[in-house]
């Protein structure tokens, strides 16, 4: 099991990844995006998302963006634990000050009917934060 930060180019400042899941943030032209890919569902995942989400929201905070796409498509599962790792980043983002405040665009994958189900529930937590496309 790994789990490191690798500060580094302009293509992936940070990423992360355990046995069964990765996930990396880049900066693009649209903006940042945050790729998730495999399946997480460890019993504890927060111990590592935590600290990555953490330095991602962070990082937009420092460049002032309005948003976020947190790419879940290539994800295949995300249990309850997981989820948990989201809920934090969106506590986060809604204890900043009104003016900094950024929203997550969560990318999903028709295909995965969990994550309509899942996504759903997180938009309802985070009314004024999370879009679903």
């Amino acid at each position: 099991m790994t789990a490191a930060f690798q500060p580094g180019g302009r293509a992936t400042p940070f990423q992360v990844s355990e046995e069964k899941y990765s996930a990396s943030m880049a900066t693009e032209p649209l903006g940042t995006r945050v790729l998730f890919r495999g399946t997480i569902s460890t019993v504890n995942p927060a111990t590592v998302l935590n600290p990555f989400l953490d330095a991602v929201h962070d990082e937009v905070v420092k460049k002032g963006e309005r948003a976020v796409r947190v790419d879940l498509r290539e994800l295949e599962f995300c249990n309850s634990s997981g989820f948990k790792a989201f809920i934090h980043w969106i506590q986060r983002i809604q204890a900043l000050p009104e003016a900094q405040r950024y929203g997550l665009r969560f990318l999903s994958n028709p295909a995965r009917k969990w994550q309509k189900t899942s996504l759903l529930a997180l938009s309802c937590y985070a009314v004024n934060t999370v879009a679903i496309d």
